[in-house]
């Protein structure tokens, strides 16, 4: 710790767009700066979400490597920057001693792990999300390696459950929910940007977030769409976000003859004015975190059709503030969109309810005071003393 304050370090494989991304930026900007001096690490010097950052954050990359490609890192040149892009930051921690080290993904939490190895800090790493099926290797390290935290912070109550039963100690995990700035999110003027679609004003507009993958059950959605055209002829489907599985699903759309009504609009920075565009918001991943992009629609005020999967079953309850299907099932994402259609009523109840426990429970205000509570109470306590009881309650 310095004499004015506590050395903070994040880090990340690099700060593209995506929702542990996201929830960092937001947590540096708003982590206060008197208490804490914020340095992002990255592996990779490729950074989209740098420019979101404030003056008071610095940015530090170990190598000159990477390119973005479909939202995500690609084109690294040598397999040894993964060798030794992790050596130099043990290398610096051991040299300049941070108080703390964070980081939110697997890769990245090896990382952080190892380097506690090397320095003093007090090593904070993340479960962003619980997969349905995870490779032996990934297993195997995380189960090895998980003692080396000090503390484990998720963010849904199925991340802590997940590390307790990889073998961390109860008393040293936490459950953080991510936030956002609700009033970003409170736009209704849309005309000009469903102008800029393409899309006419008169028309239901359903839309999506998310990067374009498989777990994020994109395809079921599209599987859906011609029995939701079906009922709501003049219904436009938007997607928002990239991915490698882009052009399969534009393949998907072609086969399904549908290509009229279905927008990919790719990577975007305007997605409150996105979710104001939108009169139904669907997310049917397959397993999830806490999916930040499920908490702006509910901000947005959107009925919302989702699978009740880890993380977003913490956000909505069925029929109080959205409706749950199960996954991989296009007929049932098909029924809940064209019953929300239907019932006006039963739509606007459901987006208003899901607005007012965005703005009680998900705000970027929480999400910081969370972890402001867990850095201070690692501060205070020694090394020596055991967690007698969870961080966060």
């Amino acid at each position: 710790m310095t004499a004015e304050r506590t050395t903070l370090w994040y880090f990340i494989g690099a700060l593209v767009v995506g929702g542990a991304e996201r929830t960092l930026v937001d947590l540096a900007n708003e982590v206060n700066g008197e208490e804490y001096d914020v340095i992002i690490w990255t592996i990779f010097s490729t950074n989209p979400l740098e420019s979101e950052l404030s003056n008071e954050v610095t940015v530090r990359s170990l190598t000159d490597a990477g390119r973005v490609s479909n939202g995500a890192i690609d084109g690294v040149e040598s397999p040894l920057v993964y060798l030794l892009a992790p050596l130099k930051f043990c290398l610096v921690a051991r040299r300049e001693q941070p108080d703390l080290i964070q980081s939110f993904l697997f890769y990245d939490n090896v990382i952080a792990r190892v380097a506690g190895v090397f320095c003093s800090a007090t090593i904070i790493t993340g479960i962003r999300e619980v997969p349905n099926e995870e490779p032996v290797v990934r297993h195997v390290i995380d189960r090895v390696t998980i003692s080396l935290s000090d503390v484990i912070v998720s963010n849904s109550t199925a991340g802590r459950d997940y590390a307790i039963e990889r073998g961390a100690a109860e008393e040293n995990v936490a459950v953080v929910y991510n936030g956002r700035n609700i009033e970003r999110y409170r736009t209704t003027d849309s005309a000009e940007l469903r102008s800029e679609l393409d899309i006419p004003t008169d028309t239901t507009v359903v839309g999506t977030v998310g990067r374009l993958v498989e777990r994020k059950g994109h395809f079921d959605l599209l599987d859906a769409w011609p029995t939701i055209v079906s009922e709501i002829p003049d219904a436009h489907l938007v997607f928002v976000g990239d991915g490698p599985d882009r052009e399969q699903l534009t393949e998907r759309v072609n086969s399904l003859g549908c290509a009229d009504s279905v927008h990919f609009l790719g990577t975007r920075q305007d997605v409150p004015a996105l979710l104001g565009a939108m009169d139904l918001f669907v997310f049917p991943s397959h397993y999830e975190g806490l999916p930040g992009a499920v908490i702006e629609a509910m901000a947005a005020e959107l009925p919302i059709v989702a699978t009740p999967v880890d993380g977003t079953s913490d956000l909505l309850e069925n029929y109080r503030t959205g409706l749950f299907v199960d996954v991989q099932a296009p007929d049932e994402i098909a029924w809940a969109t064209i019953r929300l259609y239907q019932h006006q009523s039963l739509a606007e109840k459901l987006g208003t309810a899901a607005g007012q426990r965005a703005a009680s429970e998900f705000t970027t205000e929480s999400m910081v005071d969370g972890f402001e509570q867990m850095y201070r109470e690692l501060e205070t306590r020694s090394e020596e003393t055991a967690y007698a009881q969870p961080l966060i309650k």
